[in-house]
């Protein structure tokens, strides 16, 4: 998968480590196997995507704190990479929006 900014390629298992040490029991990620794929590079969001055969993706805002509520981490999960990818492409476009310079005449 092709990544476009904010968005970049990260097989970082420290980052897998951190969301199941986030995750509360009864939270709707608890105990589900996933891998990191990507990370956004302007907030605290990662893409992981979920072990489990069903070619789900889930992109969680990490909190970098132990959670107690089940509310924490927030998450979006995608069906499948073309689902994840419209979403990214909206990210993009706004993202280059905020980074662009001053119009030139």
């Amino acid at each position: 998968m092709k990544f476009l900014a904010p968005w970049y390629e990260t097989k970082n298992d420290a980052l897998a480590a951190e969301l199941r040490r986030e995750v509360a029991k009864g939270h709707a990620l608890h105990g589900m196997p996933v891998e990191a794929l990507g990370r956004r590079d302007d907030k605290d969001e990662v893409l992981f995507a979920v072990q489990d055969g069903t070619g789900r993706l889930v992109a969680v805002h990490l909190t970098f704190q132990m959670e107690t509520d089940t509310s924490w981490p927030r998450f979006s999960m995608f069906a499948s990479e073309a689902e994840w990818i419209e979403k990214m492409d909206a990210d993009h476009v706004e993202f280059e929006a905020q980074h662009a310079g001053p119009c030139k005449r």
